[in-house]
């Protein structure tokens, strides 16, 4: 099946750099963790080139089910395994099974690094409003889980 010959290679390359991103995450993560922001550059841009990469890895991949024919949805795919239950085929559903993994598992870590940069943008507002001499403001949360400020005016009299 030409698909295989075409999709094989390139889902291999493709889990190979989501495993690269994934280390790549967890490294942001130490650094973040240890404060040691002398290095978040170096790793910022190495995330920054492997995801451009995983972009054109993901639009070739597009490119090569549209050509078979195949909807590039997840259920397409587990159709397109379903149907073509050979040797060649199982392996690429491991394959892609592994990719699956591996995306979620990058966003969960990409997420919890998210987490961690806010924090220490709060941090860093507060320690700016007290070196300012601000009113420091309530953080409150909308439905959505963004954050919002109100102020909090200290009065003498409350009425």
């Amino acid at each position: 099946m030409l698909i295989l010959n075409k999709l094989s290679p390139l889902l291999e390359e493709i889990t190979s750099y989501l495993n690269q991103l994934l280390e790549a995450l967890h490294s942001e993560y130490q650094i973040l963790s240890s404060n040691n922001l002398d290095l978040i550059n170096e790793v910022s841009q190495n995330k920054i080139l492997l995801m451009e990469h995983l972009e054109d890895l993901n639009k070739e991949r597009l490119s090569v089910l549209k050509t078979a024919g195949i909807e590039s949805d997840s259920r397409s795919m587990e159709s397109f395994f379903d149907n073509h239950p050979d040797q060649q085929v199982v392996l690429l559903k491991k394959t892609w099974d592994q990719i699956s993994k591996l995306t979620t598992d990058c966003e969960k870590q990409n997420n919890l690094n998210g987490m961690i940069i806010e924090s220490n943008k709060r941090h860093t507002e507060n320690a700016l409003s007290v070196l300012q001499g601000k009113q420091q403001g309530t953080e409150l949360y909308t439905k959505k889980g963004s954050t919002i400020k109100s102020q909090n005016k200290q009065t003498l009299v409350r009425a």
